[in-house]
C-alpha cells in the first residue's frame, strides 16, 4: 500500500499551458480520502505555490507537506519548516559571480524572494502564470535579506549547460563538489548544497510522518525529479519525461503532464488496494 504521493509541478501535476487538468485535482482529493498524502514536490519556492496548493485544499493545513528548492526547504503547509538547507554565503557569492562573468542570465532563491540578473524575453515568457520575480538590487548578496537557497543558470541552450557543467567540474571539481547539482525544464542548471534533492525532501517528510519510503510514490519528468524516482518505494515519470532520463526512471506513465496524469497515478496505484474505488 502506498501513502504518500510526492509530485513534481511544473510538466507533471501542471500542463505545458500553465493550467492544471480538473482531473488531476479530483485524483488527489480521492487519494486524500483514501488517506493518502499528496506531497507538492517542486524546484520552485513554498509562497509561489499558494495557489495550487489553495486549490488542492492543503494550503494553512499543518498536517498535509510541501518540498521547495528541491528539497532545500521542506515544510508542514502551515509554514513550520521540516528541513531547511541553505547556501553558504560564499558558495551562492561565487556561484552568482561566475554566472555574472558568463552573462548568463539566474535566478537568486531566497525564502521569500525570487531575484533574477539578465533576464531574457524568452524567460520572461516561460515564467509568465508560474512565479513572479524581481531583478537582483545588488552585486553583493549578503545584502539581501535571508540566505540563499538555491542558484540556478538559465540558457535556452540546453546542450551548452550540460557542456558547461562538464567544464566547471572539469576546471573545478573541489568547488563543485560542494554541490548538488541538476538540470529541468531543459532551461536550468541549478545548484543546491551537496546532498539536497527531491529525495531527501521525501525522506524528511516520510520520517516526520513514521512511513517507510517503500509506501511512497514519486512523480516526475526531469533531471532535478530523479533522485525522488529513485528513493521513492516507486519511481514514475510521465510520458513527458525529459529524454536524458528516460532510460534511467524506474517506470513511465502512458498520461503526459497535458492528459491528467495524476489520475492514471491514482486508478492504477492507488485505487487497486482500495476495491469500494476500483
Amino acid at each position: 500500500m502506498y501513502r504518500i504521493v510526492a509530485s513534481d509541478m511544473d510538466e507533471t501535476f501542471i500542463g505545458h499551458d500553465h493550467t492544471v487538468r480538473p482531473a488531476n485535482y479530483e485524483a488527489v482529493r480521492l487519494m486524500r480520502e483514501d488517506g493518502v498524502k499528496f506531497v507538492v514536490a517542486t524546484g520552485r519556492p513554498y509562497y509561489s505555490v499558494q495557489g495550487t496548493l489553495e486549490a488542492l485544499g492543503t494550503r494553512g493545513n499543518p498536517d498535509e507537506y510541501t518540498i521547495t528548492f528541491n528539497g532545500g526547504y521542506v515544510c508542514a503547509n502551515d509554514g513550520r519548516a521540516l528541513a531547511s538547507h541553505t547556501l553558504t554565503q560564499k558558495q551562492a557569492q561565487e556561484l552568482f559571480d561566475y554566472g555574472r562573468e558568463l552573462g548568463l542570465h539566474e535566478h537568486i532563491y531566497t525564502l521569500d524572494h525570487t531575484y533574477t540578473i539578465n533576464m531574457n524575453d524568452n524567460e520572461k515568457a516561460y515564467l509568465s502564470g508560474r512565479m513572479e520575480v524581481e531583478d537582483i538590487p545588488t552585486t553583493t548578496l549578503a545584502n539581501l535579506e535571508g540566505p540563499v537557497y538555491k542558484i540556478l543558470y538559465m540558457s535556452c541552450d540546453f546542450a551548452w549547460l550540460h557542456t558547461l557543467k562538464d567544464k566547471m567540474e572539469r576546471e573545478m571539481p573541489e568547488f563543485m563538489a560542494q554541490f548538488q547539482t541538476s538540470f529541468s525544464a531543459e532551461r536550468y542548471f541549478e545548484f543546491n548544497p551537496v546532498g539536497v534533492s527531491k529525495g531527501s525532501g521525501l525522506r524528511d517528510v516520510a520520517g516526520c510522518l513514521g512511513i517507510p519510503m517503500a509506501e511512497t510514490i514519486g512523480v516526475g519528468d526531469s533531471v532535478n525529479d530523479l533522485p525522488m524516482l529513485l528513493e521513492a518505494g516507486l519511481g514514475l515519470a510521465v510520458s513527458n519525461v525529459t529524454a536524458s532520463i528516460a532510460d534511467i526512471v524506474p517506470h513511465t506513465l502512458e498520461s503526459s503532464c497535458d492528459e491528467a496524469a495524476m489520475m492514471e497515478v491514482y486508478e492504477r496505484y492507488i485505487a487497486p488496494d482500495h476495491p469500494a474505488r476500483a
